[in-house]
């Protein structure tokens, strides 16, 4: 590649905008600005760089022509040039015309190329123009550039040698980069002499890497062996340390490196992997074979904070509140120590390991504590020479290998961080070479596989701890293998369960581990679990032979640090044997201390609420919508409405206003075709209403369902008619944001007709709007209901006919209908403001705010003579009625309940 076509590519690297759709370069798309500039940096007249044919251009690059091969020895001038650290040039080039060596400045990430490749990394050189990669993260920048680097040597790797990415090869691809990440881990803490691999390494591996693949393969060889026993090894391999542990064990191989590869790898080699983080490591390095988190490279974990949440509850604050009690006891410390040495943790979704890893750190910095205090107590030398709790007690299980193979390093890495903080206290650790003890990590499918095969049940003083953040996934999202899994954990013990979010089948299993046994689990969940049909169909067969919830995070924003990632609402559930130890719930970050958990996460009795056809609190009847079942053809925009009514007035007798959800949240104006069958021959008189009665007709005799095919003979009415109503109509949107501080209801005249995305309560009285619009309901509809996706979702059968109220008195009814009325007019007062509009919780007008608050003290003055403190009181109250109202309803022979 000659010059020019260098200096066209730096003009459009510098265009502003940035042009990443015109990759590979073209001069004539960068900017008149740009190409200007370039063409007085190539003359020399503003050109400031300090090295022969550089160009630097202010604060976007500094570039250098290289000779042929030496792309990293010139960016190496680049990175030291005084011109560099005065200008702070966003990136630095260096390219021979066929490779293009990059790199960040401020991040030192890197990039080695083809220039004909170049176009495939435009991301690399947003920087230049002024834009970000990514936002910067919070955590160790260590981890981030380790795992940059390590990622594109994966990929150089596998473009070199292609069939080291294949299904075939993945093992052993994920094994060599484990085993390369150990040793250059191990060489900068001291496990190995300072440099010992890289420098053995890239020694023998020639120049450009062509003897790489040999010297690797050797130095593995010899790293399984003690040193006497490596006859048939090169001679050089004789200083390298005798590691064992598993970690080299079985066939050694490795693949070709290029030259692009072998600069990553030298690259990787030269980081200071002291500072690696192991508990956010293993994830990091989880994103080096996984191409789809790339994207945000680096920030996919789960963060300690929030593992926290589930291994505090489930076992470290037992241990603190046992140290705190025996912290003046030698005698009793000791046995806390004991309890500890005898404690196994067990993930059955462990990923990269990073709950193993902060469990055994956490464990490990008790121990620690209480062995000082030991010494404080009993003198210098009185305490055991070594740590009791080995990465051994740990186990796991992952369906992906590399990410299995991530574990069993993360904690080989946390075991020897933790044996050097103990070296830091009491002066002595044990031998970090050869490696004894390895976590028991298993690449297996969790739902197929017997857990008992990976983590045996505990023994005599033995406590296993399950903890983890299995996967969610809806049941519309699971493949077909996913509900292969379901099926085989679930059928012949669950009577229904393909509704189940994905994560109900670790409930199950972990419930199966710990029955009768010294075990307990605390598991990660989307809250849908908790909420609605799952409740009564899932938890009473999690908890059935004596289990109960012990302990349980309600309802919190679960954040791992990846940039703009979407929040997911989750719980934290923790299950135990039945036990008189007292029951934690947490909400709002608030804990509370109280006699029972039900599995609605309330603090309350023991109860599964169920769809029921008819309300048992006195309530009128709610019934769904209109169903029309017609391809559309009933349903007139307003557009087609006028149109009909110009070309055929007598048609108006046959139309009405029609209203779906959307209609009563956002104001959408509809129609539909409103026909009886004594209207049916008239109307069809009317082309246009003929017409479309016809195509309602062929779509309905092309449906699959028989019911639906019956129907055809029917083209002029709705697939389900449910009440024409004469009066009025109050109805109740389906689904709604889950933003909206109160659910929206809306009261509608005989002229309207309900779709089925409406639950409808036809000529009720008008107190049943206070009721539907007070926060006292919301919140039971959000618990008992469940939400689809993040929205509420609505359900006569589950939630209005199972409402508890108290029996009110007539001037209370008419106090509520006043409220009602009340809240009408004031929207009605903000006309043609939508409920969308007034409902949004950050535009919502102060008068409308204050009469639903007016209404909320009414009602719940109704429940208790005050209002509730908070939504945690208001569900309390309502699991107390409605238990209360079950128990009598069950105490009540079947023919007087009648």
């Amino acid at each position: 590649m000659n010059p020019t076509e260098i200096y066209d590519a730096l003009a459009e690297i510098a265009a502003e905008p940035f042009c990443a759709t015109e990759f590979p370069f073209a001069f004539a798309a960068a900017t008149d600005g740009a190409k200007a500039a370039i063409s007085k940096l190539r003359s020399g007249a503003t050109n400031k760089s300090d090295l022969q044919g550089g160009v630097l251009f202010g604060k976007k690059f500094h570039y250098a022509p290289a000779l042929a091969g030496m792309t990293d020895v010139t960016l190496d001038q680049l990175r030291s040039s005084k011109k560099t650290k005065t200008s702070k040039p966003a990136i630095l080039i260096a390219t021979d015309g066929e490779m293009i060596s990059a790199e960040h400045p401020a991040s030192g990430d890197t990039l080695h190329s083809r220039f004909a490749e170049l176009g495939d990394n435009f991301g690399f050189f947003l920087p230049a123009a002024g834009k970000e990669r990514y936002r910067a993260v919070e955590e160790n920048p260590v981890d981030v550039k380790a795992t940059g680097k390590l990622a594109r040597l994966y990929d150089a790797l596998t473009k070199a040698n292609p069939d080291w990415g294949s299904d075939e090869r993945r093992h052993e691809m994920n094994q060599l980069m484990m085993r390369l990440i150990f040793c250059m881990f191990a060489e900068d803490v001291g496990i190995f002499p300072d440099n010992q691999f890289s420098r053995l390494l890239f020694i023998h591996a020639g120049d450009k890497g062509e003897e790489a693949r040999e010297a690797i393969i050797a130095a593995f060889q010899a790293m399984n062996r003690p040193k006497a026993k490596r006859e048939g090894l090169p001679a050089w391999t004789g200083e390298l340390e005798y590691v064992n542990g598993g970690l080299f064990a079985g066939a050694i191989d490795a693949p070709r490196f290029d030259g692009v590869a072998f600069r990553y790898l030298r690259e990787a080699c030269d980081l200071n992997w002291r500072e690696i983080n192991p508990d956010i490591f293993g994830s990091m390095i989880q994103s080096v074979a996984d191409p789809k988190q790339r994207s945000e490279l680096g920030m996919h974990y789960t963060s300690v904070p929030n593992i926290m949440k589930v291994i505090g509850p489930l076992f470290l604050d037992d241990l603190d509140a046992d140290i705190h009690k025996a912290w003046d006891r030698a005698r009793a410390l000791q046995q806390v120590l004991d309890r500890m040495s005898r404690i196994r943790v067990f993930d059955p979704a462990c990923g990269s390991g990073n709950f193993l890893v902060v469990s055994y750190r956490e464990l490990r910095a008790r121990e620690t504590r209480i062995l000082r205090r030991l010494e404080e107590m009993n003198g210098p030398g009185s305490m055991q020479m070594f740590s009791a709790i080995s990465i051994s007690h740990f186990y796991g299980i992952e369906i992906a290998d590399f990410a299995a193979e991530t574990a069993k390093l993360a904690l080989f890495i946390a075991e020897y961080q933790a044996n050097a903080s103990f070296a830091e206290v009491f002066g002595r650790r044990p031998a970090a070479l050869p490696l004894k003890d390895a976590a028991h990590i298993r690449t297996e499918n969790s739902l197929r596989i017997d857990w008992e095969e990976v983590c045996p049940p505990p023994g005599e003083g033995e406590e296993v701890f399950i903890a983890g953040n299995p996967p969610f996934l809806g049941s519309t999202y699971q493949s077909k293998e996913q509900k292969a899994d379901f099926a085989h954990v679930f059928s012949g013990q669950v009577k229904s369960f393909a509704a189940f979010d994905f994560v109900a089948a670790w409930f199950f299993k972990a419930s199966c581990f710990i029955r009768g046994r010294a075990s307990r689990a605390a598991l990660v969940s989307t809250n849908s679990v908790c909420q609605g049909y799952s409740v009564a169909a899932l938890w009473p067969y999690v908890l059935e032979g004596d289990l109960e919830i012990g302990f349980a995070h309600k309802d919190f924003k679960w954040r791992n640090n990846a940039s703009a990632n979407a929040a997911v609402i989750c719980s934290v559930i923790g299950i135990r044997n039945s036990s008189k130890e007292p029951k934690r719930l947490f909400v709002d970050g608030i804990e509370s201390v109280i006699e029972n958990i039900n599995a609605y996460l309330v603090a309350g009795p023991s109860l599964y609420v169920e769809a029921i056809r008819n309300g048992i609190f006195g309530l009128p009847y709610m019934d769904y919508g209109n169903k029309p079942a017609d391809g559309g053809f009933l349903i007139l925009s307003v557009d087609e409405r006028n149109s009909i009514m110009s070309s055929a007035p007598d048609a108006e007798p046959f139309i009405k206003r029609y209203m779906g959800s959307q209609e009563v949240t956002k104001g959408i104006e509809r129609y539909c075709l409103w026909v009886s069958a004594s209207q049916y021959e008239e109307a069809r008189k009317i082309p246009a209403l003929e017409e479309r009665f016809e195509n309602v007709r062929q779509f309905r005799l092309a449906s699959t369902k028989e019911p639906t095919r019956r129907m055809a003979e029917w083209p002029y009415e709705f697939d389900q008619i449910r009440i024409d109503p004469k009066a009025h109509s109050i109805l109740v949107p389906s689904v709604t944001s889950e933003r909206r501080p109160y659910l929206p209801v809306e009261r509608v005249g005989a002229d309207v007709i309900a779709s089925n995305l409406n639950q409808v309560l036809y000529n009720a009285p008008e107190w049943c709007i206070a009721l539907i619009a007070s926060r006292l309901h919301l919140v039971w509809i959000a618990t008992v209901c469940g939400k689809l996706k993040s929205d509420f979702r609505y359900s006569n059968t589950l939630g209005w006919n199972t409402f508890p109220v108290p029996k009110f008195a007539e001037d209370q009814l008419e106090a509520l209908s006043a409220s009602a009325r009340k809240i009408l007019r004031c929207r009605y007062s903000h006309y043609p403001a939508t409920i969308a509009e007034l409902y949004d919780p950050d535009k919502m007008p102060a008068d409308l705010r204050a009469v639903h608050r007016e209404n909320d003290e009414l009602l719940e003055s109704m429940y208790i003579g005050r209002s509730f403190r908070n939504d945690t009181e208001r569900l309390e109250k309502l699991f107390k009625l409605y238990a209360a109202k079950v128990k009598s309803l069950e105490a009540t022979p079947k023919k007087k309940r009648a």
